[in-house]
């Protein structure tokens, strides 16, 4: 099997600055697993890596849709493997990071998708179900449920992990994840926020006034969703803003740990150490053994 080098983590973990390293020093290529840096013109609100880095290391799967088309599961893995491929084909080494712990863990463990046609069926039985009772239908299936919580969003995870059959990994996977204590990643959140907000503010008022569709904007995550509330005066003032923001990023952070506790095969390292010296030496043993 050709081998595949993942790299995972929460929110602003620093996942995106290891991938850079690790595959500038291992003549490697990235494959990005998030599924909103694949919309053109959605960069601060999906944490883009900048258009320097972007010249450090080619990467695959950014803006390669337009803001209000439907990207799926399906499409990604489809895309990913097309990516991987390529990658190999040309001696190099592929590096997926991110970002969409389902995203990574369909192309990790292989799942077997079907074209992803809506289940009218499915979706009416589940329409009756409350969220929590949603909620602990994806507990049961191992359902990745970080990101915002709606019945829709929810019926939707459902139905798509109904789709798969059995597993059929294709790479040997080495995945290395980085760790910090629950307060430092707080802070770490936090920080990001303040130093991206007037950006992202400035991305959705712009979006909002070239005609993107408020309901599909509402759609892309925690950040875009919350700005956008705050330009529609949602808000009784910019701190309360921020700090509902916060707040939520939190708790996303929060869903993103349950989900990883459950990835054994991840190798974790513990952000305070040296990261990138660490993970090279793993990354080194896997390439050659």
């Amino acid at each position: 099997m050709e081998k595949l080098i993942s790299v995972v983590g929460l929110t602003s973990s620093g996942k995106s600055s290891l991938g850079i390293e690790l595959a500038s020093s291992f003549n490697g290529e990235i494959v990005s697993a998030d599924s909103r840096q694949v919309y053109k013109g959605l960069d601060w609100c999906s944490g883009k890596v900048t258009s320097e880095e972007l010249e450090m290391v080619k990467h695959h799967l950014i803006d390669i849709c337009e803001l209000g088309t439907q990207f799926t599961l399906f499409d990604f893995q489809k895309l990913a493997y097309e990516s991987i491929e390529d990658i190999i084909s040309r001696g190099k080494v592929p590096f997926m990071v991110g970002g969409t712990g389902l995203y990574s863990r369909s192309v990790v463990e292989g799942y077997n998708l079907t074209e992803d046609k809506p289940d009218a069926e499915l979706r009416e039985k589940l329409s009756n179900y409350s969220l929590d009772e949603l909620l602990e239908i994806c507990r049961e299936k191992n359902i990745d449920t970080s990101g915002e919580q709606t019945c829709r969003r929810l019926i939707r995870l459902i139905e798509k992990s109904s789709k798969q059959s059995e597993n059929c990994p294709r790479y040997d996977v080495l995945q290395i994840g980085i760790k910090w204590e629950r307060e430092e990643i707080y802070e770490r959140i936090k920080v990001r926020l303040e130093v991206r907000m007037p950006n992202m503010i400035k991305e959705i008022k712009g979006l909002v006034e070239s005609g993107v569709d408020r309901e599909f904007l509402m759609t892309l995550g925690l950040e875009a969703k919350y700005v956008l509330m705050y330009l529609e005066n949602k808000f009784s003032s910019y701190e309360e803003f921020f700090e509902e923001l916060f707040k939520e990023e939190r708790h996303f952070a929060k869903r993103q740990n349950t989900w990883y506790n459950k990835e054994k095969s991840v190798i974790w390292l513990d952000g305070n150490d040296d990261v990138i010296s660490k993970a090279k030496e793993i990354v080194s043993e896997f390439l050659n053994k």
